[in-house]
């Protein structure tokens, strides 16, 4: 089957190589050039860490970033921390070294065509039997096919840091803005910025400015450290409404907030199914149903508790004194527990009065 995807991000180069060892013919296309290295959290949580190890791929992708072993929040004078259950780990890799991995994943197999700098609009291709759209969160492709979205109204802003990372991810919550960093390499550390824009009141280099001199502010230990990379996104995220009647992989169907650090790992599961129903869009969008309650079950509870105000310190408060629900809720994020295998056991301690 000749099959053309739109959009040569990690969904889209993910979802091509499983389908070329299925066999099928597969054309990539995307509007840019060269290794993508776009704007996102640079993290890949352990059941994304599995798809990779699926494609052959994990080991490439761990020694070309660093692996995280748990996930740490900061705010409000308190930290808790708690490791992924069973002896799991993530792997965190910026963007475009995985996206140069995929890229050369993808050519080595027979039956492999990219088409680079090439815009594909949403209409008949009928030189190709299935069209798949992975063109990101402002897909024309899902406009033209049912999908519409609401998107969130933060922006992100990222960049890195030659610095010894730790072996976890940090969250740390503060008025109006979270700051997030991810391990990528043995000396490189991704720090991604989670801003309101109705609080920062700025915007372009005004606002790259701003958010490096506030990140400066809460690190003086790295603040003499030169700034790498420095890129803005906005918005980061959409809730998509309607009911496409095609493929639409990744951000191209729900972008979630980059505070739930899912973002690649949920576009590598869109590729798998996309691959396992390619015949059926019904069944496909079915079987992403579970991951997606887990992952915004939990994305929504963190963003209802960000602020670095009273919300986040009953959120610290309450995590602090029940470290195994927060390894819990880590499971449940991670698509290893559904919230109804939790029980009450794990969830009471949770509720104790403030």
């Amino acid at each position: 089957m000749k099959i053309l995807i739109v959009g040569a991000g990690i969904t889209g180069l993910s979802c091509a190589l499983r389908l070329l060892r299925m066999g099928h013919r597969v054309t990539v296309a995307e509007k840019l050039r060269g290794p993508i290295d776009r704007v996102c959290g640079e993290g890949i949580l352990p059941f994304g860490r599995k798809l990779l190890a699926e494609l052959d791929l994990e080991e490439t992708v761990a020694g070309a970033g660093k692996r995280f072993y748990g996930i740490a929040y900061h705010g409000v004078g308190r930290q808790v921390e708690a490791r992924f259950k069973d002896g799991e780990h993530g792997i965190g890799i910026s963007r475009g070294r995985l996206d140069a991995i995929l890229r050369r994943a993808c050519q080595i197999e027979a039956g492999f065509t990219l088409w680079e700098g090439r815009r594909i609009v949403p209409g008949p291709v009928p030189e190709f039997d299935r069209v798949l759209a992975a063109d990101g969160i402002r897909s024309r492709w899902g406009s033209a096919h049912g999908r519409r979205a609401r998107f969130g109204t933060r922006l992100g802003l990222r960049f890195r840091l030659n610095v010894a990372p730790p072996n976890h991810v940090s969250v740390h919550f503060f008025r109006g803005y979270e700051i997030y960093l991810t391990p990528v390499g043995p000396n490189e550390l991704s720090v991604a910025m989670l801003i309101d824009p109705v609080r920062s009141r700025m915007s372009g280099a005004r606002l790259t400015d701003r958010c490096i001199t506030r990140f400066r502010e809460a690190f003086p230990q790295w603040r003499d450290l030169e700034v790498k990379d420095p890129a803005t996104r906005g918005p980061i995220s959409a809730r998509p409404e309607g009911r496409p009647d095609m493929h639409l992989l990744g951000d191209a169907y729900r972008a979630f907030d980059p505070i739930s650090g899912a973002g690649m790992s949920f576009g590598m599961l869109c590729a798998k199914m996309a691959a396992l129903h390619l015949d059926d869009p019904r069944a496909y969008y079915a079987s992403l149903k579970p991951a997606l309650r887990s992952i915004t079950c939990t994305t929504e509870a963190v963003l209802f508790f960000r602020g670095g105000g009273f919300r986040t310190g009953l959120m610290m408060r309450q995590l602090a004194g029940a470290p195994v629900t927060f390894q819990h809720l880590l499971a449940l994020h991670d698509g290893r527990r559904h919230l109804g295998h939790l029980g009450l056991p794990a969830l009471l301690p949770l509720l104790r009065p403030w």
